[in-house]
């Protein structure tokens, strides 16, 4: 995934005070804790890059490394980091969240605060590049909160701690003087579509007057919990991915204090090495994996924790305020078409702006370059009133 993203994209006057309003689900008075400056490049080198999707550089950008204040799902106050990427401009600015895919445990280094090389930081470069201010979190798990296990597949938890990423930097655009157009824009791709889509959730029904969201396109993304483990309970061949749903699996049992043993969902081996966490080697075959204990009650309708906590992290099923493009490849085996089929299909009917984009014979990984000029085609429009 990681060499065909950068393939791929080598190939191809507000000022800041959104307001934040009562009620909402954190109480934290200040976010911003600290900010570096830990980059500045120009927009010829930035350019240098980007082969054919040069032309949409027009500046350079500062890049910088923050903390801010959050909350841990256990209630926790804690300190969390990220990057932002603030254009060399002299004029308002939109706003770009973008939110990134899985990081197991041994990519943290792939986290946006440490500003080395990740296939979707190149993600943010390029739209800073493009005049947006650009927010990129690396999650509770991540970074400064390394310690924490990350609350995977806890979608809602997480935006919660993006969310109070974007007032950190309000404050940090406050104290810099960095004035905002009021386009405020969202994407991700994977884990990070179920996290920008529960972000603009949250925005448009908890944050009225805050961090409005203009457009949010989004790649590929787990919308559709609820749906997805009987594609995976039902599958008569290996998964490829199996290490990504197994730890889901896990981190909602922790999380929602369901607290069963790991002997009631996996056969051994696999509930001994899994104790050591979601990177140990593990059977492909659902069949192998799983006890039959646990695939008949949950197909049952007995294991009401578990489908209650699935439940929860379903996206599909509201009505989007502002234009939503869903976009995922036919050919997808990661995260299959039929979670953006779900969406789309339930928004529209609510009578949502909502666009499917299928890209076809396009996995999903493949899909890339196309989803980055679908972004920038309707992130320019609506920058520029059309």
């Amino acid at each position: 995934m990681r060499l065909i993203m950068a393939i791929v994209l080598t190939l191809t006057g507000l000022t800041c005070h959104p307001k934040e309003p009562a009620g909402k689900r954190h109480l934290i008075k200040d976010r911003l804790v600290t900010a570096e400056a830990k980059d500045k490049v120009s927009a010829g080198e930035l350019k240098q890059s980007y082969g054919q999707l040069a032309a949409q550089i027009k500046n350079g950008y500062t890049a910088y490394r923050i903390t801010y204040n959050t909350t841990a799902a256990n209630g926790k106050d804690i300190i969390a980091s990220g990057a932002i990427f603030v254009p060399d401009i002299n004029k308002p600015m939109p706003l770009f969240n973008y939110n990134h895919g899985t990081y197991f445990p041994s990519q943290e280094r792939e986290a946006p605060s440490y500003l080395g090389y990740s296939y979707e930081l190149i993600m943010g470069k390029l739209f800073a590049g493009a005049g947006y201010l650009v927010v990129m979190p690396d999650y509770i798990g991540y970074g400064t909160t390394r310690d924490i296990d990350h609350p995977y597949g806890a979608y809602h938890e997480i935006a919660g701690s993006v969310i109070d990423m974007l007032y950190a930097v309000k404050e940090f655009c406050k104290k810099n003087a960095i004035a905002l157009s009021g386009k405020n824009f969202f994407s991700g791709w994977s884990e990070g579509a179920a996290v920008t889509l529960a972000t603009v959730k949250s925005l448009e029904e908890n944050y009225k007057g805050g961090f409005a969201p203009t457009a949010t396109v989004l790649n590929a993304g787990p919308y559709y919990s609820s749906g997805f483990v009987h594609h995976i309970l039902d599958a008569s061949q290996p998964l490829a991915h199996m290490n990504t749903y197994v730890w889901i699996l896990q981190s909602y049992n922790a999380l929602y204090n369901i607290n069963r043993p790991l002997s009631y969902y996996f056969k051994e081996p696999a509930a001994t090495n899994l104790k050591n966490g979601p990177e140990t080697t593990i059977p492909r075959d659902p069949q192998e994996l799983f006890t039959e204990t646990f695939i008949t009650n949950y197909k049952s309708g007995k294991d009401t924790a578990l489908q209650h906590a699935l439940l929860k992290n379903d996206l599909w099923n509201w009505k989007p305020e502002s234009k939503v493009v869903f976009c995922h490849g036919d050919k997808d085996d990661y995260v299959p078409l039929f979670n953006s089929e779900k969406a789309y299909n339930a928004m529209k009917a609510k009578g949502a702006d909502v666009t499917l984009q299928v890209f076809k014979g396009q996995n999903h990984s493949s899909g890339v370059l196309n989803f980055v000029r679908v972004a920038f085609s309707h992130f320019e429009k609506a920058r520029e009133g059309k």
